[in-house]
């Protein structure tokens, strides 16, 4: 049995998960995320599953003449109590109509929410039938659903086992079929450190990100890091020949050393979701930490003294001796949005 295991926010399909036979997905629980299954071969969900838990984890076994978990959901029972879990197993009927997975006892202690640590429990496609596959915050579903839990769908067209091979359930007409997504993810967020590093901290809702800055010799430079869809681990795929970022795999945060970034310069990012769909970008100046290049000091033969700032100073300061012995200062700064020199300060006469 080929299974496809969806992963739906209350707007828009985050995942999708390819489950061949014999294999194990193991991915991380999403908060506000309901869990769609779809048999590959008809497009509908299957009928029946077993689900247990083990500790916070969520394992659910397809009656595929497998005894190990086909699925297994990490954290997906956290800190909440039980009853406040409302992040749904869901498939498609036959009928059209989708449905959360019951208990077929029609016992509250076997709902899949309800579940104690190493307690298992058949489940049907039952219920009340939902509004759609996306997630709801509804945290009394179970109220709604375990008065007919367990009791079969009645199916204008048959039990489980008809012919609709050829249905997809992501393409089948009505308001309960998971849409096209097309929203843009969150765009990223950037930190630029005091010790001249840039932080880039994608979203929980996109799969790919890009970070465009300048490097220390001027030129433009790329980052590209992407979470892969089985492991749910995050990885640099792009980067330039000798630069050192490195990514936590669990979350995605990318960090960009000081020592590969021009100081003072733009720092843009942007993520991709499963769909194809980009954020808008994120821009940020990398904290400069370079020392600017000292000033040339020239004494002429007149007696008088030429100091030369470089091009990356924006300030002067130059301390001396005046004739009467005291010492001065002259501080002189440039005009960020002319770029004019001025003196700002000087020995008074």
């Amino acid at each position: 049995m080929s299974i496809t295991l969806k992963v739906l926010s209350a707007k828009k399909v985050i995942a999708n998960h390819h489950i061949n036979s014999g294999e194990v997905l193991v991915i991380d629980a999403r908060a506000n995320s309901n869990y769609q299954l779809i048999d590959d071969a008809t497009g509908f969900a299957p009928q029946n599953i077993i689900a247990k838990r083990e500790g916070k984890d969520l394992k659910i076994f397809l009656e595929d003449g497998n005894m190990n978990a086909d699925i297994v959901i990490q954290g997906y029972y956290g800190d909440e109590q039980n009853e406040e879990v409302s992040n749904l197993i869901v498939g498609q009927h036959e009928n059209g109509g989708i449905y959360a997975y019951v208990p077929e006892s029609g016992e509250k202690v076997d709902a899949v929410s309800m579940l104690v640590d190493e307690a298992a429990a058949p489940q049907a496609l039952g219920g009340e039938e939902l509004s759609s596959a996306f997630w709801v915050f509804n945290p009394w579903w179970l109220l709604a659903l375990l008065p007919i839990a367990g009791i079969a769908i009645a199916a204008s067209g048959g039990g489980s086992g008809g012919s609709s091979g050829s249905s997809n359930a992501s393409t089948s007409t009505g308001d309960n079929s998971p849409v096209v997504d097309t929203d843009a993810p969150t765009a990223p967020d950037i930190e630029a450190k005091d010790d001249g590093s840039v932080v880039v901290t994608p979203k929980d809702d996109s799969n790919k990100t890009t970070v465009d800055y300048t490097d220390e010799d001027g030129k433009p430079s790329k980052v590209v890091a992407e979470k892969d869809p089985e492991t749910g681990k995050w990885e640099i795929k792009e980067k330039p020949e000798g630069s050192n970022p490195t990514i936590n795999p669990d979350t995605g945060v990318i960090t960009i050393p000081e020592e590969d970034i021009n100081g003072g310069t733009d720092v843009t990012a942007k993520t991709e979701d499963p769909s194809g769909n980009e954020s808008d970008p994120t821009t940020e100046k990398a904290k400069d930490t370079d020392a600017p290049t000292a000033p040339d000091v020239e004494a002429k033969d007149d007696g008088s003294v030429v100091v030369t700032p470089k091009d990356d100073s924006n300030k002067t300061t130059v301390d001396y001796t005046d004739e009467d012995g005291k010492p001065s200062k002259v501080v002189a700064e440039k005009d960020p949005e002319t770029g004019k020199w001025e003196i700002k300060e000087k020995p008074e006469g």
